[in-house]
């Protein structure tokens, strides 16, 4: 009983329509904001999976994909920017699919030399649908005998078992970048500070007959970036994530401790740079997270493990979730790059 319970929590908290969360939502920054566009890189890919509850409940599995790159460059230094998203969402017994595909077009002003201020704005569609012959609700249980009865009327009725809406989000985004040297002296420093919201339309977020429930607007405030020690190989990278949606909150914070083992040869580019990180993130009263990141040349490649720590570690035993994710950027993040691809 108290299995089904914890279960019934989690549906419901899908059926209230919240967004999707990522332990290293770093490495997929349009979900964080559409500025985020162009911010760091000419040019980057991501790619990240997340399998979530496998030991409480058939596992909820998310699949996101996103590209943005840099477009043109004005003569003062400004940028202007783009970028594409997708993510599909598959979640519990009912089988509740989301996807969601938005176009990101971003405006970066060179304010002073290193800094940017970047805004942002984002359009596209989610597309929702459900299975309710799997469901098995509260009104079919006697409580008092802990038994199921599917015979028993759910009392719920549905509208449509799919829905297709029109999605808007829009963000700021402050960025320091500082690594034009080699890291002999490990002096590389970059800054991303931001606001973002989403949903701000309101979308549909029911199935049901004669409701009007609409997706709560979501807010973001983010900071991160990575610290190299001077005349050190290694670099701190930290991570701070407030995001609000509706009735709910969720913060993320920790910090990942970078080692880079070989920097990009100077001049034949023959040695390719390599670094890795270990790292830990937390999740207000939900998670604690263990991480690990390896960088060669413009790839990286990714992994975290999440903990659980709320009331349903009961159920769970402590397993969360696991994560894995994978970039391509240019320039190298190494040292310099003389391509084009540095706009």
């Amino acid at each position: 009983m108290k299995k089904f319970i914890c279960i019934l929590s989690i549906l419901s908290s899908c059926m209230y329509a919240q967004d999707i969360h990522f332990t290293q939502i770093q490495y997929f920054p349009l979900t964080l904001n559409p500025a985020m566009s162009g911010a760091n890189y000419a040019l980057s890919g991501n790619a990240i999976y997340r399998n979530q509850w496998k030991s409480v409940a058939i596992p909820y599995k998310t699949i996101g994909v996103s590209v943005d790159g840099r477009l043109k460059k004005s003569p003062q230094g400004h940028l202007f920017a783009a970028g594409l998203k997708f993510f599909n969402d598959n979640t519990g017994d009912m089988q509740l699919k989301t996807n969601d595909i938005s176009l990101n077009v971003a405006y970066h002003l060179n304010i002073q030399k290193l800094h940017k201020i970047g805004f942002g704005i984002c359009a596209g569609i989610i597309q929702r649908s459900i299975n309710t012959g799997n469901a098995q609700w509260g009104n079919q249980y006697n409580f008092s005998t802990g038994t199921y009865d599917n015979t028993l009327p759910s009392n719920e009725q549905f509208n449509a078992s799919n829905s297709i809406v029109p999605d808007l989000g829009a963000g700021i985004v402050y960025t320091f970048i500082k690594n034009e040297k080699y890291m002999t002296g490990n002096n590389n420093l970059r800054l991303n500070i931001g606001f973002s919201s989403f949903h701000l339309n309101r979308p549909s977020a029911t199935f049901l007959k004669n409701s009007k429930d609409k997706l709560y607007m979501r807010h973001v405030v983010f900071a991160n970036g990575e610290f190299g020690i001077p005349n050190s190989n290694f670099s701190i990278v930290p991570l701070l994530v407030v995001q609000l949606q509706g009735p709910s909150t969720e913060l993320l914070t920790g910090a990942y401790i970078k080692y880079t083992i070989q920097d990009k040869s100077h001049y034949t580019g023959l040695k390719k740079g390599t670094s890795f990180s270990l790292g830990s993130i937390y999740r207000n009263k939900d998670a604690i997270s263990t991480n690990f990141v390896v960088e060669y040349d413009s790839y990286a490649i990714g992994a975290s493990y999440d903990f659980n720590i709320s009331q349903l570690k009961s159920v769970s035993k402590s397993k969360g979730a696991v994560e894995i994710f994978l970039r391509f950027v240019l320039p190298n993040p190494f040292g310099p790059d003389n391509s084009k691809s540095r706009i």
